[in-house]
Formats: structure tokens, sequence, C-alpha cells
């Protein structure tokens, strides 16, 4: 309110809000998260395209995860069980324990190397030409026929063995068939009482 006399200043304008527009690389930002989230849900989408996923059989699937019984739990039962004699490579110790690389009674007969694990020996047998005369711990009450089959199978088809692989009944047949025995073998003589070490083929090439 004026008084007698004052004049009216002139009002102040009205507040208005200014033109300031999204700048163009935000926007082109947005664009571009926005496709790339439609693109990646269809992408996670159950319904989308075959290619984008694992199109392998679940019985594939489940036939890799299988563990190989000749090579995986043959190679764990040998590093236990064999490896401080026989050595990694299968090369034995010289003039003590004999080598399983290259060996007739390895490449040989199935059930008299299934005999020798199962009994163990404790007396002379000749490998490649040298007799050794080491002991061999029994293995039949500590390891159940598949594991020994497992384990045989490793070592027939390492370092250049190329024979053929054991299964579990084999070992089985060889247990029963000695069931009474409750020694080692006395060496070489006292096991070919039971067959040949050629007798499932020849020493590996």
């Amino acid at each position: 309110m004026t008084g007698p006399g004052q004049t009216r200043g002139a009002e102040n304008a009205e507040p208005h809000e200014q033109n300031n527009p999204v700048p163009r690389v935000l926007i082109g930002l947005i664009a571009a998260l926005v496709v790339w989230a439609v693109c990646y849900i269809y992408a996670s989408s159950p319904n989308g395209a075959a290619a984008l996923g694992d199109r392998r059989a679940p019985a594939t699937l489940a036939a890799g995860a299988a563990p190989q019984q000749g090579v995986l739990d043959g190679r764990q039962i040998f590093t236990a069980a064999c490896q401080a004699c026989h050595q990694a490579a299968g090369q034995g110790l010289a003039g003590v324990f004999p080598p399983l690389a290259g060996s007739a009674w390895v490449a040989g007969a199935p059930d008299l190397l299934a005999k020798i694990v199962l009994h163990g020996m404790n007396g002379p047998i000749e490998v490649a030409g040298v007799t050794y005369s080491g002991a061999m711990p029994a293995f039949g009450g500590q390891f159940s026929d598949a594991e020994l089959a497992a384990v045989l199978t490793f070592i027939r088809q390492e370092w250049g063995n190329r024979a053929p692989a054991l299964d579990a009944a084999m070992v089985e047949a060889a247990r029963k068939a000695t069931a009474g025995r409750a020694e080692p073998w006395k060496g070489a003589e006292d096991l070919l009482k039971h067959g040949s070490p050629a007798a499932g083929g020849g020493p590996a090439s």
C-alpha cells in the first residue's frame, strides 16, 4: 500500500522456469542402457535362442561327470599304495623292486596279476631279464575287487603299456580261486603253477 503522494514502483516479474533441455549425451546413454537391458533379458530367458545356452543333452553331461575308473581311481590307489616301491614312472628300484613299465607280468595274464596283488609275493621273480627278491605285501584285505581292478587297469595302460583293462569280476574270480591261500606267493615258480605271465599277451612294446 502506498501513502498519499507516493507512487507505486514497478513490480518484479513473476518467476518462470528457464528452458534447460536434457543434454543429448545423457539421452543417448539412457537409450543405450535400455537397449542393453532388453538384449540381456532376452539372452537370459529360457525361451531365448538355443545357441545362447548349453545344448548338450543331460545324458551327455552325466556321462562326462562320471570318473574313469581305470585312469582316475586307479591312479589314486597306485599313488597311495604302490608308488613308494614301483615309483611314479613305473620303473621300480634297481635290484629291489621290479619295474611295471614294459613288464610281461603286467601285460600278461590278468588272473596272475590279480593273484599277485591279492596275496603279495615273497620270493624271486624275473622281470625284463633281471631277478628281484623284494617282498610285496598282500592287498586283498585292503582293497575291494573294484578298487584292485582299477589300479591293475591303470598299470596295464600306463607308461607305454597297452594291455586290456581288468574288471571287478576278474579280480573276484581270482580271489575265489585262491580263497584258501593264507601266505604270499613264494616267488614266480610258486605263482606259475597257476598259469603263465604271457597267457594274456606279451610285454608291452
